[in-house]
């Protein structure tokens, strides 16, 4: 069983049993002993920022994606971004991603001012204390077979350059052996 750490996706299997997460790439954000939180990563919805850019008056309209970040805390948004952009309330997660949620970053975007890989989400995902080590492990009430299969941090460029519909494909593909180790 590969260790979580801040950074890796998790990939969901084929035989994913909830199916929110049917076909789901989610990045790790963060792993400790009180639990683990990630945003799913490739599932796009139909809504962009152009509301809240009405609601805080930008003179920018805001024509970002909106995408679902799991099924927890569904009203708050984020952005997954790469690190060297940092504003009040940005949380690093590894050398490679940080996180912000903070009303600046709507004005901080529409002056222009991004980062150099960015995604806004609604919602994340979260796990209990040892659960996602249980759901790798496979340890009843989860089973091998419907375990989320890990890799390491590919790093923003790679995740978010790739279209939302071929992240799950090519990161299975990323690991091969986990799949057929853990699927069959």
């Amino acid at each position: 069983m590969v260790l979580p750490n801040p950074g890796q996706l998790l990939i969901a299997p084929p035989r994913m049993t909830d199916p929110r997460f049917n076909q789901s790439v989610l990045l790790l954000t963060h792993h400790f002993d009180g639990g683990s939180f990630a945003c799913c990563i490739n599932k796009p919805t139909s809504f962009t920022l152009e509301d809240i850019s009405r609601e805080l008056n930008l003179d920018t309209t805001l024509h970002f994606p909106l995408y679902w970040g799991g099924p927890v805390q569904l009203n708050s948004i984020w952005m997954l971004h790469s690190p060297e952009w940092r504003i009040e309330n940005t949380i690093p997660i590894n050398d490679n991603w940080a996180l912000t949620s903070h009303q600046a970053m709507f004005w901080h975007i529409a002056d222009g001012d991004t980062p150099n890989y960015f995604r806004f989400l609604h919602g994340f995902c979260s796990w209990g204390p040892g659960q996602l080590e249980g759901e790798l492990r496979g340890t009843p009430p989860w089973t091998p077979q419907s375990s989320w299969l890990v890799t390491e941090d590919p790093g923003p460029d790679w995740v978010l350059d790739k279209p939302e519909y071929e992240l799950w494909e090519t990161a299975t593909e990323m690991c091969t052996s986990q799949a057929v180790d853990s699927w069959l």
